[in-house]
């Protein structure tokens, strides 16, 4: 019952292909630096991946004797729950040598891998029941901190498992038997939702599904009240969209999926499903920047572009053959770094410790949640060296030989109804709109926020989040971080915004709730754009527009008088005058704004930690107290040299 890749096509595959041969090079040099990593052992409980970040910035620790620095600014945190994590980030490590072993016993038939795979895997079988239950944020884990992390290491060992054919010995696979019944028993009533955490627990009930032969839990991962077909129908809009928005849980969720319809295969999906998958790798592609960064909409990260999820087109090129999509649009931009994972997650550097109870953390970028790591097989190496083009496990094992030739289409404006999202092109710039269904818990509550980038390179990007457990994320999420309007000083509701028309070069959106309504309209042109957002409250109340960009905002009249809004992270905030306020900011090649500041009303411009591409980030804030307000506002575009009132940075 089992499903297995096709090894002998793998192989000839290593054989044939350069790239290929590259990748399982790299997977096994990845082994080399990964071989015997100790297990942490089942004293001491893992924590929650994301208080593995810094309160000041944001950024990922890295692991050192006894404590963990900010890879940032080098702030040092010690004990708990910084170990705890630590602990989790290595057992997702852990399971990630497992696959590269199980691969590399396949393809090389080594006898160093498959003593690795037995000692990992008859360790976690051993003593999985020995690791007490414990749960932080989401459900209830053994080895991991929750059921999503703990979803997420079990797929990764029984896929190890699974792929490693007949190369473990009776004794542990009659415990690994074992250990998989205990996962079932413990996830199986944790799934319960439609959700990218339910995803992975359906993914890891799958592969014990296929583990112990066990039809009936297969038939109910698939067809469920909350079973993979369900999953797919509900949780991705008809225009291939995941309801949650951002590319980072599209991706997350889309990985879990692929992972299910791997354990389960043929017949696990509907050709129905696969169809609606094969557009979920399609759309995210659509929305990116003109380098292949996809915007961080909500709880997104930052750091996140098309090309770090080439390896989930690859993986559906045989998981879905039903639907075959495009791997293509994947390879247009190179990405910026050079690690990729089995369906475009991060893994850690191993990072030499003189403990002997530790072992390698670090991390070169975030992932949706640290844990996505341990499902997933490296095929980078510890060597910080790129491989060019194709480069990911996925492609080895699951991809085509060779990519068709080179698409040539151009990307065009389009809209989609049901997600709520609009994307404008002109020769000037790249803009989109967000309103539609609420996105549950990850939303930032920002409808008709817009973000946009120019043919001059200049941006204004939406800020994502750092680790739920920083202090950082506050600032990400808080009104004044997105480009809309802020009602009452505090967060929208949940609710859903529609867009009103729209054509190629023009959107209209709208949000209402609690009798307040807000309309935008956006209308693009060859040099630049309009935008026009109109505030109608149900009784007066405070009224605040943001909008922010590369660099610090220029005002044409001077620089302003110190002011103090009362928003934390907000520095340099300075009063500015000027009826209709006229400026541009510090970037080479951004646009001009002139803004129409409504009567009572007054202007500021602040500076802002946080923005993606890491230039400095300015806001215009216009705030007042009304029942109506207008703001119109032009942006235009000279390709030429700014003036003088204008710095490069």
């Amino acid at each position: 019952m089992a499903y297995g890749p096709d090894w002998p096509s793998v192989r000839r595959r290593a054989a044939t292909r350069p790239w290929a041969a590259s990748v399982l090079a790299a997977v096994q040099e990845g082994f080399t630096a990964w071989a015997g990593v100790p297990i942490p052992g089942p004293e001491r409980e893992s924590a929650w991946i994301h208080h593995y970040f810094c309160d000041a910035d944001g950024a990922e620790l890295r692991s050192g004797q006894d404590h963990h620095v900010c890879t940032d600014c080098g702030k040092v945190y010690a004990g708990e729950p910084w170990d705890g994590a630590w602990r989790a980030r290595t057992h997702d490590a852990v399971a990630g040598q497992a696959q590269r072993a199980a691969l590399l016993h396949r393809l090389k038939g080594l006898g160093q891998a498959r003593a690795e795979l037995e000692r990992i895997l008859s360790t976690y079988a051993r003593d999985y029941l020995s690791y007490r239950p414990h749960g932080e944020m989401v459900g209830v884990g053994r080895v991991q901190p929750q059921s999503l992390d703990e979803a997420v290491w079990a797929v990764g060992l029984l896929r190890a498992a699974r792929w490693s054919g007949d190369a473990l010995s009776p004794a542990t696979s009659q415990a690994v038997d074992r250990m998989a019944r205990a996962v079932a028993d413990l996830l199986r009533p944790q799934v319960g939702a439609v959700h990218n955490i339910h995803c992975w627990l359906l993914a890891a009930l799958a592969e014990c599904a296929a583990r112990l032969g066990d039809t009936e839990l297969l038939t109910w991962c698939r067809d469920g009240e909350h079973g993979a077909e369900a999953q797919v129908r509900q949780g991705f809009h008809p225009e291939g969209l995941w309801y949650e928005v951002n590319a980072h849980y599209h991706y997350y969720a889309l990985a879990a999926l692929l992972s299910y319809a791997e354990a389960a295969g043929p017949g696990g999906l509907s050709e129905e499903s696969e169809a609606r998958l094969s557009r979920a790798i399609g759309a995210p592609p659509l929305l990116a920047y003109a380098d292949g960064r996809l915007p961080a909409y909500g709880d997104g990260w930052p750091d996140c572009f098309v090309a770090e999820f080439a390896p989930q087109a690859e993986a559906a090129w045989t998981l879905l053959p039903a639907a075959r999509p495009d791997p293509r649009p994947y390879y247009r931009h190179p990405h910026p770094t050079s690690l990729r994972l089995w369906y475009g997650a991060r893994i850690p550097d191993p990072t030499p410790t003189r403990s002997p109870a530790s072992s390698p953390t670090g991390s070169r970028a975030s992932a949706p949640t640290g844990s996505a790591t341990s499902s997933l097989v490296s095929a980078a190496s510890s060597s910080p060296a790129a491989l060019a083009g194709r480069n990911s496990v996925a492609a080895l094992v699951f991809g085509p030989d060779d990519l068709p030739p080179p698409g040539t289409a151009v990307p065009a404006s389009f809209a989609w109804p049901r997600a709520g999202i609009a994307l404008l092109r002109s020769p000037a710039v790249r803009l989109a709109i967000r309103s539609g269904p609420d996105a549950g818990w990850h939303d930032h509550r920002d409808k008709l926020a817009v973000d946009a980038e120019t043919v001059t390179g200049w941006s204004s990007l939406d800020l994502g989040t750092s680790g739920y457990g920083s202090e950082f994320t506050a600032w990400m999420r808080s009104p004044a971080a997105h480009n809309t309007v802020t009602v009452g000083a505090r967060p929208q509701p949940a609710h859903t915004g529609r867009l009103v028309e729209w054509s190629a070069g023009h959107v209209t959106a709208e949000s209402a709730w609690d009798g307040h309504v807000l309309r935008r309209t956006i209308t693009v042109n060859d040099h630049g754009w309009t935008d026009v957002l109109t505030v109608t409250l149900a009784h007066p109340d405070a009224i605040e527009w943001a909008f922010h960009g590369d660099g610090a905002f220029v005002p044409g009249l001077g620089p302003g008088t110190p002011a103090d809004l009362g928003h934390a992270w907000l520095r340099d905030v300075r009063r500015l005058t000027g009826r209709p306020l006229r400026g541009a900011w510090s970037i080479t090649g951004s646009p001009h704004l002139t803004l129409t500041v409504p009567e009572g009303f007054t202007a500021y411009a602040a500076t802002a930690p946080g923005n993606p591409n890491g230039r400095p980030l300015g806001l215009l804030l216009l705030r007042g107290h009304a029942t109506e307000a207008r703001f119109e506002a032009a942006f235009t575009i000279e390709t030429h040299e700014p003036s003088s009132a204008v710095t490069t940075t």
